[in-house]
């Protein structure tokens, strides 16, 4: 009993070590400073999508897969985004990896919106998220989000969850954009607070 509180302090530090870890691992990104890769894909009714059409104005690219509940828990806030903030930052989502079919139910499901466009094998996924240096294994980590600016430079990039729309913007103009609260809408809060229920099921 008497070794309780050292095995205590051992184990908070490498809690914290481990913390650290992700913490880097979050926003450690190859492609931050470099153009970011074009793609040609489609949407999940089709229609082929590409990066080229939305530069000249701030872009946010979200990926995610249909097996990746962290992915869904962000869903109310990237909604929540692209209705309030779509007048100023393009918000386009990539479902990776599983089936179109399976994309279409999820979106479906959670009773979002937004443009969702699909990369069969993930392969526009691992081009905006390369192996690092010392990566000795490739694994694609999901969801993760890159902002691009209007020249098409990517100037951010992290893997995890947005859960806070207040957290999304103030990283946004961490990286330099402009961005302006959108004015309230009633009618448009009684909607957010439906699609957030919706995601929570």
């Amino acid at each position: 009993m008497r070794y309780l509180p050292l095995i205590a302090l051992v184990v908070a530090a490498l809690c914290q070590v481990n913390l650290f870890q992700v913490q880097v691992m979050a926003t450690d990104f190859p492609i931050v400073g470099m153009q970011a890769p074009d793609f040609d894909l489609p949407d999940l009714s089709g229609q082929t999508h590409s990066l080229s059409e939305y530069l000249g104005r701030p872009l946010v690219i979200n990926f995610w897969t249909t097996w990746c509940g962290a992915c869904t828990y962000e869903f109310p806030v990237l909604e929540e985004f692209k209705q309030g903030y779509a007048d100023q930052v393009q918000l386009i989502t990539i479902c990776a990896g599983t089936s179109r079919e399976d994309a279409m139910n999820t979106v479906k499901e959670k009773g979002v919106d937004f443009l969702v466009l699909y990369d069969d094998k993930q392969v526009i996924s691992k081009a905006y998220q390369p192996p690092r240096a010392h990566d000795k294994r490739r694994v694609t980590a999901f969801p993760f989000s890159v902002f691009i600016d209007a020249d098409g430079l990517v100037v951010y990039a992290r893997i995890g969850t947005f859960t806070d729309i207040d957290k999304m913007v103030s990283l946004l103009k961490e990286s330099g954009f402009s961005i302006f609260a959108p004015a309230a809408s009633p009618s448009n809060d009684g909607q957010l607070i439906d699609q957030r229920k919706k995601a929570e099921k």
